[in-house]
């Protein structure tokens, strides 16, 4: 997969070299069920007309630029996680546009001709509440007007389990009250995060992306993976801990050699460790959500 970082205005180089493709667009954070719906959909398209399958990203969140209701800092997938996963769903090229007060500026019909025509997109695959160009005022219907005939789109309606919308918001929900056992139904997987597994005394640390959203504050049933060796263990989330940093204690000899790469699997909340502004596993409509 080629990663090639785009920002406004987009060069013309960077046109020029683009290659056919039927793109699926969207921010993707989680890549969960529905994402994947997506990608699968736009991968079909693209063997049956023998094209490229392209990503189109942003980063970071718009949110955080447009700063209008909660704004989102930390990911479900950082991006070069996010990276990582979609060249396992087969992605061919994944286009990272760096999102700013310019970006947000680009009318609907300006966005279409520049990001998704000027790359040579034959056709577009996107979530039925897809939004895109200034105040969002492109949506799935209007893509089929601005896309004026030069490429198709097709829409993939939504998804649902268990009476939910399949959605980033719902994981983010989810991790944010420590309901990880109920992230599988929704993730297609565990929640997972990715790390450097050191030894502190008679105690671990892992070193993770900072930009990695945690589970609200308590003690969790985790698993970690390195390769073939798998272990369980206990990792501790404590309110005002050191950034990029986890404790964990382990319920068998590790394993592991000290400074091993691991993926870490959250099973289970056991207990709360710190009150904070929530309290954990609280049902979604008695929340006070802070991102």
């Amino acid at each position: 997969m080629r990663t090639i970082h785009v920002q406004h205005p987009i060069k013309k180089t960077i046109q020029d070299n683009s290659e056919p493709c039927v793109m699926a667009l969207g921010f993707f954070d989680g890549v969960h069920l529905g994402h994947q719906e997506i990608i699968k959909t736009a991968k079909t398209i693209a063997d049956q007309k023998n094209l490229k399958l392209a990503v189109m990203t942003f980063f970071p969140h718009p949110s955080t630029v447009i700063k209008k209701g909660n704004q989102i800092t930390r990911y479900i997938t950082p991006l070069s996680v996010k990276e990582r996963m979609f060249e396992k769903l087969g992605v061919d090229l994944l286009y990272v546009t760096a999102f700013d007060m310019n970006v947000a500026a680009v009318p609907h019909k300006e966005f279409v001709d520049d990001y998704l025509h000027g790359l040579k997109c034959r056709h577009a695959v996107a979530g039925f509440d897809y939004t895109y160009g200034f105040k969002g005022k492109g949506n799935m219907a209007q893509l089929n007007l601005d896309a004026d005939g030069r490429f198709g789109v097709t829409t993939v309606e939504k998804l649902e389990k268990y009476h939910q919308k399949v959605s980033s918001t719902l994981l983010r929900q989810l991790i944010t009250t420590g309901r990880v056992e109920h992230i599988p139904s929704y993730l297609g997987s565990r929640y997972e995060i990715q790390g450097i597994l050191c030894r502190q005394g008679h105690q671990y640390r892992i070193y993770i992306d900072n930009d990695y959203l945690l589970p609200s504050p308590g003690s969790y049933e985790v698993t970690l993976k390195s390769g073939t060796l798998i272990t369980k263990g206990m990792c501790e989330v404590k309110s005002g801990g050191a950034p990029g940093e986890l404790t964990l204690h382990t319920f068998y000899d590790l394993p592991f050699d000290d400074d091993t790469p691991v993926q870490m699997l959250w099973e289970n909340f056991i207990a709360d460790y710190d009150m904070d502004a929530f309290h954990a596993q609280l049902p979604f409509d008695e929340l006070e959500l802070s991102m």
